[in-house]
């Protein structure tokens, strides 16, 4: 039966434009804090903490803000269950038990759960709390499993990097596993070519692979620890045998669907080219309300009817294809308020856009997601890694979402199929054709050290997984053994034409990345080498560093291709008001690195 939960609603200040830690004090004592970092003034996202609290008859709880030491009475919804009285600014439990507590963070809409429960871990069922597709300080490392027709034995590519089908993709599932905890997969609905253009979304057999293949790729990439992102095209489709006629949508128990042209935006080119034929003017959907695909059929997404086929085809894959995650293509599409719909609905545990937009545009429209969507950071790739193939580190990070603070939004990546081996595109690393080549390994190698230690959520590409995973092995367990994240704080020390060096806040200590002229190997009092690389070519210098200070064990992920990249205990962590310090010996650090005692 599932269990009742408390409810209980924050009374927070008008304006959380600040960063402050915010927790639960039992007795007086701070039991736990959960970050929350406001954004953009009045707005904001959130942040959640699940945590246990062990409560006997009498004990007191409030609400706590540790940064501004302001403590919040909080009203009981009326449908929760009795044991809590109110006194003055405090609540007192009349109960003796654990309990599992949840903050939920966000402007306008906190909540603090409260699951009245025999035994912690069990007194909130967390399918009932819904927390987002944007994950909290994630650790995770992502893979992009494709690229442009590796489906194909004739594919540009494939004879060196090997071809990317299902049948072909779960032999490695085991090796995937012990270093990616996302895997994104090309589209596996039915359709045209990569599967970017759709026919039938629930036909599962596409030029990947069959269904079966899928499930059982599926399957081994869970059985390793990777949890899987499927790439979804819901803002365009093509016809079965014409411009307008499309098969039937079968999602079993979440719906059978019928789509005629009454789900195609009326501003499409069914309704323009006189090539449509039978066709033509046919199509008769609300005005598109995202950016036109003139490739294909434009989905009405403002169409209730059309709504409701996408909120099936996502729960069933959610529930029936058993994928963990979306990747939402041509993410400008449509409203971006469809994204927190979908999400809302179908509750996929990461969800991210694609938008070939700069940064400004692209933050515009996940606050217009309502902050529940993260974004493929384009600007990072433009400007960034094609300056690092130029032999130019002074961008640093950039201006891009990650470098903005809003690495929690971002997932950060160097390549992609919209450009490798494309003879239409010129947006390769280092250049058409040029991003493999010998000449650039040394400045690919740099670029991956710097999207693997720098916050947002890192997308490797899987032809340099393929090509160069010795050398990408050390720079992920370098990431996990820090303990980086999508919100690490980075403190910038130093960027110039020949070489750039940052300080990277992990959950478990500090990762140093040096580029350029930076990578000397003088070394830092208390760090680890733990990836490297020494080249230097027509006079500039190619290297790279990264150094990790860490008080955690270092990950299992496969020890034994990174031996000599050791662990050394160097420090304890603690908590003084609300902060988060570390002790070396009779030194006190804050997490900058900064010496306090």
């Amino acid at each position: 039966m599932r269990k009742q939960v408390l409810v209980l609603a924050l009374l927070v200040c008008a304006a959380l434009s600040y960063a402050g830690s915010y927790g639960i004090l039992v007795n007086g004592q701070i039991y736990f804090a959960a970050e929350y970092r406001g954004k953009d003034g009045m707005t904001g996202t959130y942040d959640e903490y699940l945590a246990h609290v062990t409560l006997t008859n009498g004990d007191s709880f409030q609400l706590y803000d540790v940064d501004y030491d302001a403590r919040w009475a909080v009203d009981l919804d009326t449908y929760s269950e009795n044991g809590f009285t109110k006194s003055g600014d405090h609540y007192t439990s009349s109960v003796t038990g654990c309990y599992d507590c949840y903050i939920k963070l966000k402007y306008g809409e906190d909540q603090l759960y409260i699951g009245n429960g025999s035994d912690c871990g069990s007194g909130i069922d967390i399918d009932d709390i819904y927390r987002g597709a944007v994950p909290h300080e994630c650790e995770a490392v992502l893979m992009q499993a494709f690229y442009n027709e590796s489906y194909s034995a004739t594919a540009p590519g494939v004879s060196e990097y090997g071809d990317t089908k299902w049948a072909t993709l779960t032999p490695q599932a085991a090796e995937i596993g012990a270093y990616f905890d996302y895997v994104w997969l090309p589209p596996s609905a039915n359709g045209d070519g990569m599967g970017y253009h759709p026919k039938q979304y629930s036909n599962q057999n596409s030029n990947w692979g069959t269904r079966a293949e899928l499930d059982a790729l599926i399957s081994a990439l869970h059985d390793a620890g990777s949890k899987v992102v499927a790439d979804v095209v819901i803002n365009h489709c093509t016809g079965w045998t014409s411009w307008c006629d499309f098969p039937t949508m079968d999602f079993g128990e979440y719906g059978v669907f019928h789509p005629d042209a009454s789900y195609i935006c009326q501003d499409d080119e069914v309704n323009k080219n006189p090539e449509a034929g039978d066709c033509y003017g046919a199509a008769t959907g609300n005005m598109d309300d995202g950016e036109n695909w003139d490739g294909a059929r434009d989905w009405s997404h403002d169409n209730v009817y059309v709504q409701e086929m996408f909120v099936a085809y996502l729960k069933w894959m959610r529930n029936e294809m058993h994928y963990d995650g979306f990747r939402y293509d041509k993410g400008d599409g449509f409203n971006n308020w469809h994204h927190w719909h979908y999400n809302s609905e179908a509750r996929p545990e990461i969800a991210f856009m694609e938008c070939y937009k700069g940064t400004d545009d692209i933050w515009s429209r996940i606050v217009g997601a309502n902050y529940d969507l993260l974004a493929l950071d384009f600007d990072l790739k433009w400007h960034v890694f094609n300056s690092i193939a130029g032999w130019d580190y002074s961008r640093g990070r950039g201006d891009c979402i990650m470098s903005r603070g809003n690495g929690r939004h971002s997932v950060t990546f160097i390549e992609s199929h919209d450009w490798f081996l494309r003879p239409d595109n010129e947006n390769e690393f280092g250049g058409r054709g040029n991003s493999m080549t010998p000449a650039l390994k040394a400045r690919l190698m740099q670029a991956n050290a710097l999207l693997l230690s720098m916050p947002g959520v890192p997308c490797v590409f899987y032809p340099h997984w393929a090509k160069y995973k010795a050398e990408l092995k050390p720079m992920i367990v370098a990431r996990k053994w820090a303990g980086v994240h999508s919100e690490s704080e980075v403190k910038d020390e130093y960027a110039t034409s020949t070489g750039y060096q940052a300080t990277v806040v992990g959950k478990h200590g500090w990762l140093i990345l040096c580029l350029g002229d930076k990578a000397n190997q003088q070394g830092f009092e208390g760090y680890t080498l733990v990836a490297s690389n020494y080249s230097t070519m027509e006079g500039h210098n190619e290297s790279f560093e990264i150094w990790v200070n860490s008080n955690q064990p270092r990950p299992t992920t496969d020890v034994e291709e990174v031996t000599g990249y050791g662990l050394q205990v160097t420090g304890e962590k603690f908590m003084k008001d609300g902060k988060l310090f570390i002790r070396v010996g009779e030194t006190v650090y804050d997490m900058m690195g900064q010496i306090m005692k």
